[in-house]
């Protein structure tokens, strides 16, 4: 049997009151993950997330639930649903111990293991969801024209349409050209043609669904809300 002071026994009940919070989580699900899509009064649609919500107090605004373990398409969801289980088999286990202030070699053993499977799961608490990633799968180029948008309304000013169709398709190829093989290059990539630049050297040109579809106005319509729904890697480029 082992001995222990008080001040470590209280720290370890204090670390049980935030497991017993971290295994009564859920996982989100890859639809709340998603979300869906909501039509606004101008008539585009734009995605909202749909995974539940609380009433934040202190903020006045609705936050993302704390108790819900977001979708990360990387993660093995199974293993993830195995140790919530496995947790919650240990907290039952390990309590009479710890309130019994008991350190046998079993309770110490399940206790370790009990740390183990949390720091797993707070490092997928942790991780961003891939909503963002899901939804710009799509092929209907919406993410991609409100990224558009976002970028050319910013250099326009009172620059002439075609110029600033070159300064995107500049950055574009440039982004497009650093980025290694991989998800982030693929999603770059659907902005432009087969086709060569008529102004830059060894690049492509910007599909007609850009440089000739999408209108200012229609532009203007597409930056209104902001860029909720395209993919977080998109948003470290500036605009030139």
């Amino acid at each position: 049997m082992t001995t222990i002071t008080g001040d470590i026994w209280s720290k370890i009940e204090f670390d049980l009151s935030e497991f017993r919070d971290l295994f009564q989580m859920r996982l989100e699900t890859l639809e709340e993950a998603k979300g869906r899509k909501i039509g606004l009064k101008s008539g585009n649609k734009v995605w909202r997330d749909s995974a539940p919500l609380w009433e934040d107090e202190e903020h006045g605004k609705a936050i993302r639930a704390w108790l819900l373990i977001p979708h990360v398409d990387a993660v093995d969801r199974k293993d993830i649903e195995e140790r919530l289980k496995a947790g919650q088999r240990l907290i039952a286990s390990v309590e009479q111990g710890i309130t019994e202030r008991e350190m046998s070699p079993e309770l110490l053993h399940d206790w370790g293991q009990l740390n183990r499977l949390a720091g797993a799961l707070q490092l997928v608490y942790q991780m961003k969801p891939d909503a963002r990633q899901l939804r710009a799968g799509s092929k209907n180029l919406e993410a991609h024209k409100r990224w558009f948008a976002y970028h050319f309304l910013r250099i326009q000013q009172r620059k002439k349409r075609d110029d600033v169709l070159d300064k995107m398709e500049e950055l574009i190829n440039s982004i497009v050209g650093e980025l290694p093989d991989g998800q982030e290059k693929q999603w770059f990539s659907e902005f432009l043609s087969p086709e060569m630049s008529d102004t830059l050297e060894n690049a492509r040109r910007l599909t007609k669904a850009f440089r000739m579809d999408l209108s200012i106005s229609k532009m203007k319509e597409l930056n209104e809300p902001p860029l909720e729904d395209v993919p977080e890697f998109s948003l470290q480029y500036p605009a030139p």
